[in-house]
């Protein structure tokens, strides 16, 4: 499960909730497309603290997917990493990504939120 909590024109709150499941990604989308549609662009904040990764193989093409099919209305990613594993993913694929993505600590969410609006 993922909640959004939209916090500006374009700047969305994203928190996955638990393992990352295939339908998620559907789901997501419907929420954000009119977003896009409105604003042009998305900056996320993504609040991974308490993402355990995803459910199985398919949760994580289902994600891939909704990645490449959504980055280029994507300026920049906020990404507030937890664990490890989080900040090594995204320099690992950090090179594939049209967005610039930027990792913080937990508790840094206000300094996220400036930069995502700056």
């Amino acid at each position: 499960m993922i909640k959004i909590e939209r916090i500006a024109d374009g700047v969305l709150k994203v928190v996955p909730l638990t393992k990352l499941q295939a339908g998620d990604f559907a789901e997501l989308a419907k929420q954000i497309e009119p977003i896009i549609r409105q604003t042009g662009h998305l900056r996320p904040l993504i609040e991974a603290s308490h993402l355990a990764g995803w459910k199985d193989l398919g949760a994580l093409e289902e994600h891939a997917a909704f990645v490449k099919s959504h980055q280029e209305k994507v300026e920049r990613i906020a990404l507030i990493a937890a664990h490890e594993w989080q900040r090594w993913l995204v320099s690992a694929i950090r090179v594939f990504l049209h967005p610039e993505v930027r990792v913080f600590e937990s508790g840094q969410e206000g300094e996220a939120l400036r930069w995502l609006k700056s």
